[in-house]
């Protein structure tokens, strides 16, 4: 896959496994709070997707897609790397 365009269905695959993964580490329902994310270039190159779950009481669990190495590594409510998750979402075509 062309580091430049992430094709949707795997963005898809890979959303759905962040929330589920932010949700099941910090017992939240999975469709409960709001989930953002944010696109992020390295010398403007695509290099990865930032996701931000709002939960309650103000609290942001966070994690990063690192397309390059193809992983998701996981941060906690302090910001602080929780875990790095090699990918096992199937890359699509």
């Amino acid at each position: 896959m062309p580091r430049e365009s992430l094709q949707s269905e795997r963005v898809e695959q890979v959303r759905a496994l962040v929330r589920e993964e932010l949700c099941q580490r910090n017992q939240l329902e999975r469709h409960a709070f709001q989930m953002t994310e944010k696109v992020v270039l390295k010398q403007g190159k695509l290099c990865g997707l930032f996701f931000c779950i709002h939960g309650p009481r103000s609290v942001r669990l966070t994690a990063l897609w690192d397309v390059s190495r193809e992983a998701i590594i996981l941060y906690d409510s302090l910001g602080r790397r929780a875990a790095i998750r090699p990918l096992t979402v199937p890359a699509a075509g």
